[in-house]
């Protein structure tokens, strides 16, 4: 089953700033841990919508 539109871009905003954090802390930059766990969290977030949408059988 395909997310909602709204689940794929929590979904997307939440590996982005994972990626970014990554980077960040390979780097050595400021925010980087912050910026890792905004990106975890909301992964884990949009996952769970996900697994809601699934339970229910919604979606395509």
């Amino acid at each position: 089953m395909r997310p909602t539109p709204r689940n794929l871009a929590i979904l997307l905003l939440g590996l982005a700033s994972i990626l970014l954090g990554v980077t960040f802390k390979l780097n050595h930059l400021m925010g980087a841990h912050t910026l890792f766990n905004v990106g975890v969290g909301l992964t884990v977030v949009g996952v769970a919508l996900w697994v809601i949408q699934l339970v229910r059988g919604q979606g395509g």
